[in-house]
């Protein structure tokens, strides 16, 4: 739909234009500051004293200053870990705009829907995964996975330690739907143990390790957190 291939025409122009626009606004505040007698003393239209700085050199510095630091920036800055030359996301990128024109032609596509939202929240822009990922499960109201994964999204991007409202109520959703969803356990169990409540995370791990093969890293990982649990419900008054 045209929601979707908005946001990817918006994240691909928007971020970069916004980061260098506040790059150039942040060293222009800090030349501001550092040459602030000099500025007052032109605004003020006083009469320049000797230490103040000739009008054209003045000049030159606020407008040289972020520029070379624009292009030194180009040319050897970074732009986090969506890099402009960064071969893995372009190709992402790619693939979003043909997804998001075949969607445009024909929107009910639970599939198309969950891989965008899941190529969204790989580059952790969680606020359109989270409105691809609804769509998904809206086109398929029984699925377990897109519910865990929808509840992972929103919890991520509210940001807080304790999962909200709504993505547990996902969670549980998907436990009722398919009782030995590992990813579904994980999570909630995780989210009790951070909220104090040991008991329950208890019982959401322990229902995992049957389904885990006992060999497996994951095992352990599981049988560490059970002890963990059982720990500190041992230490409770």
């Amino acid at each position: 739909m045209a929601y979707s291939l908005f946001y990817i025409r918006l994240f691909e122009k928007v971020s970069f234009d916004l980061f260098y626009i506040l790059a150039c606004l942040a060293v222009l505040f800090a030349l501001f500051f550092a040459l602030g007698p000099d500025i007052r003393a032109r605004l003020g239209r006083k009469k320049p004293s000797s230490g103040t700085l000739p009008l054209p050199l003045l000049l030159g510095i606020l407008v040289l200053v972020p520029l070379v630091t624009t292009m030194l920036y180009l040319q050897v800055g970074t732009y986090g870990e969506a890099e402009i030359d960064d071969p893995r996301v372009t190709q992402l990128r790619a693939q979003m705009i043909e997804m998001a024109r075949d969607l445009e032609r024909n929107p009910d596509q639970p599939e198309q829907w969950q891989r965008l939202g899941l190529i969204y929240k790989d580059l952790r822009h969680y606020g359109p995964a989270e409105h691809s990922l609804r769509r998904a499960l809206y086109l398929r109201p029984d699925s377990a996975f897109l519910r865990v994964e929808l509840a992972e999204t929103i919890h991520l991007r509210s940001e807080l330690p304790e999962m909200p409202p709504q993505a547990r109520a996902l969670l549980e959703e998907a436990i009722e739907l398919q009782p030995d969803n590992l990813k579904a356990l994980w999570l909630l169990g995780t989210n009790d143990f951070l909220t104090g409540n040991y008991e329950k995370a208890l019982t959401w791990w322990e229902q995992m390790l049957p389904h885990v093969p006992e060999d497996s890293s994951m095992h352990r990982a599981v049988e560490n957190e059970t002890e963990r649990a059982r720990d500190r419900i041992r230490q409770q008054p």
